[in-house]
């Protein structure tokens, strides 16, 4: 029994690092993501108040609604491409990118896009993570968030990797 208990406590002290790191990189994107907003202005049509729809990564939709407890805006885990109607601000995570339904979400211009890879950023997303060892930076696609009534502010744009 003392080698079973033994056993567990290992297996669970090396587990923890690997947990620990998914969270740190979910809410490292989950910042991210809210940050973009903050220093983004709708032209037109300015939302009341955001809501957020995470596709694709539940550790996300987690980390985001955490940080945002306080606040009225409204955070949504979507498992389907059809529930992203009301959605102010979207983020797809890597593996959705083959799938061609999600991709048709970058479209509406009344929407901050944030993707991960190149992939999806390709597809018309206005911001792009980049997993890269030990950090997360991102590209933006200016060109496309003016032609879609979005003012992107000039600190965010300077600790951007890429601008397009």
């Amino acid at each position: 029994m003392r080698w079973l208990t033994a056993l567990l406590l290992l297996s669970s002290a090396l587990l923890a690092p690997a947990i620990q790191a998914q969270s740190a990189e979910a809410s490292l994107k989950a910042a991210l993501l809210y940050r973009f907003v903050q220093y983004s202005e709708w032209s037109a049509n300015v939302p009341e108040r955001q809501h957020y729809c995470i596709g694709g990564d539940p550790e996300v939709f987690t980390a985001l609604t955490a940080m945002l407890q306080q606040s009225e805006e409204q955070v949504t885990l979507l498992t389907d491409a059809n529930e992203a109607a009301t959605c102010t601000v979207l983020f797809l995570s890597l593996h959705l990118a083959k799938q061609a339904d999600w991709g048709l979400l970058l479209q509406s211009p009344a929407r901050l896009t944030v993707v991960e890879g190149a992939e999806l950023f390709r597809k018309g997303a206005m911001f792009g993570l980049i997993a890269e060892p030990q950090r997360i930076s991102f590209r933006v696609n200016l060109t496309l968030a003016r032609q879609n009534g979005f003012h992107l502010s000039a600190q965010m744009l300077k600790l951007a990797k890429e601008i397009h």
